[in-house]
Protein backbone atom coordinates (compact mmCIF):
# COMPACT_ATOMS: atom_id res chain seq x y z
CA UNK A 1 0.00 0.00 0.00
CA UNK A 2 1.89 3.37 -0.81
CA UNK A 3 1.96 6.13 1.51
CA UNK A 4 -0.87 8.28 -0.45
CA UNK A 5 -3.22 5.45 0.79
CA UNK A 6 -2.01 5.01 4.18
CA UNK A 7 -2.25 8.78 4.57
CA UNK A 8 -6.12 8.77 2.84
CA UNK A 9 -6.95 5.95 5.86
CA UNK A 10 -4.97 7.78 8.26
CA UNK A 11 -7.23 10.96 7.64
CA UNK A 12 -10.49 9.06 8.40
CA UNK A 13 -9.72 7.96 11.49
CA UNK A 14 -9.57 4.37 11.29
CA UNK A 15 -9.47 2.17 14.16
CA UNK A 16 -6.78 -0.45 12.05
CA UNK A 17 -3.62 0.52 9.53
CA UNK A 18 -5.55 -2.22 7.97
CA UNK A 19 -9.48 -2.18 6.91
CA UNK A 20 -11.32 -4.30 5.35
CA UNK A 21 -12.28 -2.57 1.60
CA UNK A 22 -14.77 -4.35 -0.98
CA UNK A 23 -13.03 -4.92 -4.47
CA UNK A 24 -15.83 -3.90 -6.89
CA UNK A 25 -13.62 -2.93 -9.77
CA UNK A 26 -14.38 -6.08 -12.10
CA UNK A 27 -18.07 -6.15 -10.94
CA UNK A 28 -20.58 -4.53 -13.85
CA UNK A 29 -22.38 -1.72 -14.19
CA UNK A 30 -25.07 -0.72 -11.60
CA UNK A 31 -23.69 -4.09 -9.11
CA UNK A 32 -21.08 -1.62 -7.64
CA UNK A 33 -23.39 1.02 -6.86
CA UNK A 34 -26.35 -1.16 -5.57
CA UNK A 35 -23.31 -3.02 -3.31
CA UNK A 36 -22.24 0.31 -2.13
CA UNK A 37 -25.62 1.71 -1.47
CA UNK A 38 -26.84 -2.00 0.39
CA UNK A 39 -23.45 -1.86 2.72
CA UNK A 40 -24.19 1.85 3.57
CA UNK A 41 -27.93 1.21 4.41
CA UNK A 42 -27.44 0.60 7.93
CA UNK A 43 -24.01 2.44 8.37
CA UNK A 44 -24.06 3.56 12.03
CA UNK A 45 -22.25 7.35 12.96
CA UNK A 46 -18.74 7.22 13.60
CA UNK A 47 -18.45 3.81 11.19
CA UNK A 48 -16.91 3.72 7.80
CA UNK A 49 -17.30 1.87 4.33
CA UNK A 50 -14.42 1.25 2.15
CA UNK A 51 -14.41 0.00 -1.28
CA UNK A 52 -11.92 0.06 -3.91
CA UNK A 53 -13.79 1.08 -7.40
CA UNK A 54 -12.88 1.19 -11.77
CA UNK A 55 -13.60 4.94 -11.53
CA UNK A 56 -15.01 7.97 -9.60
CA UNK A 57 -18.58 6.89 -9.48
CA UNK A 58 -20.42 10.33 -10.14
CA UNK A 59 -23.84 8.54 -10.17
CA UNK A 60 -23.44 7.25 -6.38
CA UNK A 61 -23.30 10.32 -5.10
CA UNK A 62 -26.73 11.72 -5.50
CA UNK A 63 -27.61 9.01 -3.73
CA UNK A 64 -25.34 8.66 -1.08
CA UNK A 65 -26.24 12.24 -0.13
CA UNK A 66 -30.46 11.97 -0.39
CA UNK A 67 -29.65 8.88 2.72
CA UNK A 68 -27.27 11.19 4.86
CA UNK A 69 -24.12 9.92 3.90
CA UNK A 70 -20.91 11.51 3.42
CA UNK A 71 -17.72 10.16 1.30
CA UNK A 72 -14.31 11.02 0.24
CA UNK A 73 -12.59 9.60 -2.80
CA UNK A 74 -8.63 8.48 -3.01
CA UNK A 75 -7.59 8.14 -6.68
CA UNK A 76 -4.78 5.48 -6.77
CA UNK A 77 -3.33 5.11 -10.09
CA UNK A 78 -3.29 1.89 -11.43
CA UNK A 79 -5.78 0.18 -9.00
CA UNK A 80 -9.13 2.42 -9.55
CA UNK A 81 -10.46 4.68 -6.67
CA UNK A 82 -10.80 4.22 -3.03
CA UNK A 83 -14.58 5.31 -1.58
CA UNK A 84 -14.92 6.30 2.08
CA UNK A 85 -18.59 6.63 2.92
CA UNK A 86 -19.33 7.75 6.38
CA UNK A 87 -22.09 9.20 8.65
CA UNK A 88 -20.97 12.23 10.94
CA UNK A 89 -21.59 11.44 14.41
CA UNK A 90 -24.05 13.71 15.90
Amino acid sequence: MGNSVSYFFRSLNLPTADPAIDDLRELEAPEPMERVLLACAELQPGNVYLARLPHVPVPLFPHLASRGLNWRLHEDPGQGVLLAVFRETP
